[in-house]
C-alpha cells in the first residue's frame, strides 16, 4: 500500500489542512449498542427475535486507527458489523498499492461474502480512529438462517449492493480526467455514509473528518495535492464547503454534471 494509505486520517480544513491534523487520530464516542444499531443496520428489517439472536451470538473488537480488520485473500470466516467509528475497504493491487473503494459508517456490514460461500476475502478491512466492530462466524450465521429465513434474504441483498458498488467502482476509475474521478469520489462517499448538515437552510450531504484528502485521492487515482487542488477550485465556484474539517456538498448537480460529461466522453 503507498504512503497516502497508510497516513493517519484526519480531515480537510479549508481544503489546506496542517500536518498535525493530519497525523491526529479520531477518537470513537463510544460503543453503540448491538440493540441500539438495528434501525441503521443492513439488517434493519429482520424481526425482534432474529435481531436477538444475531446479537446473542457477535463479539466485539476494538480496532485501533489504520488497525488491519482482516486482509485481502485471507480466508473470509466472519460477518462484520461497524458499531462505532469508521472503517475503509480497499482493494490491494499486484504493485502493493490500493484503491479505496468504501468508508463503512456505524451500522454497515462487511465481510459477507465469507458466510455466503466460504472462500476469502476479496478486499481489505482497516478501521478508522477507534474502531469497534462486532463479528458473527459463518457458521453460526448459517445456523441462525436456518432459524430466521429473513437473515439469508438479508444477506443476499447486501451482496447484491456491494456488487453494485463494485460495478460503480469500475465506472469511476474508467473516467479520463481527475475533475471526473473526485466527483464521482466525492458523490460516492457522501452516499455511503449518508450524513448530513444544515447549510444555508437546507440539508446537504457531508463528508466528515474521518475521510481526508488521500482516501479522496485513493478512490479517484489522484495524488493528494491535485486532488486539493480540485477541491479548492471546487470551493471557490460554490460547489463545495470546507467547514469543520468536513466537507459539505452544496451544489450536487454541478458535480453529477462534471461526473456525467466525463463519464459520457470516456
Amino acid at each position: 500500500m503507498n504512503s497516502e494509505s497508510t497516513a493517519a486520517h484526519g480531515a480537510v480544513s479549508t481544503f489546506d489542512a496542517d500536518a498535525a491534523a493530519l497525523t491526529r487520530p479520531t477518537v470513537a464516542t463510544g460503543a453503540v449498542g448491538f440493540r441500539a444499531l438495528k434501525s441503521t443496520s443492513d439488517f434493519a428489517t429482520v424481526g425482534n427475535d432474529a435481531w436477538d439472536a444475531l446479537i446473542s451470538a457477535s463479539t466485539r473488537r476494538l480496532y485501533g486507527n489504520n488497525e488491519v480488520i482482516y486482509l485481502q485473500e485471507e480466508p473470509a470466516q466472519h460477518l462484520h458489523f461497524v458499531m462505532s467509528g469508521h472503517v475503509r475497504l480497499s482493494y490491494v493491487l499486484d504493485d502493493g498499492s490500493a484503491i479505496l473503494y468504501a468508508i463503512l459508517p456505524v451500522g454497515a456490514s462487511f465481510g459477507e461474502l465469507g458466510v455466503f460461500d466460504g472462500g476469502v476475502h476479496c478486499d481489505m478491512a482497516t478501521g478508522i480512529g477507534a474502531t469497534i466492530v462486532g463479528s458473527l462466524s459463518a457458521a453460526k450465521f448459517n445456523e441462525l438462517c436456518g432459524r430466521f429465513p429473513q437473515l439469508q434474504d438479508c444477506i443476499a441483498h447486501l451482496i447484491a449492493r456491494r456488487y453494485r458498488s463494485y460495478v460503480d467502482l469500475t465506472r469511476l476509475m474508467s473516467l479520463k480526467t481527475l475533475h471526473g474521478r473526485v466527483a464521482q469520489a466525492l458523490l460516492r462517499l457522501a452516499d455511503g455514509l449518508g450524513s448530513k448538515e444544515d447549510y444555508d437552510g437546507h440539508a446537504v450531504p457531508r463528508i466528515g473528518p474521518m475521510v481526508t484528502q488521500a482516501d479522496i485521492g485513493l478512490m479517484a487515482r489522484g495524488a493528494r495535492g491535485s486532488v486539493n487542488r480540485t477541491l479548492k477550485a471546487w470551493e471557490r465556484a460554490g460547489w463545495v464547503v470546507s467547514r469543520d474539517r468536513a466537507i459539505l456538498i452544496v451544489d450536487r448537480r454541478a458535480l453529477e454534471t462534471v461526473a456525467m460529461e466525463q463519464d459520457c466522453d470516456g
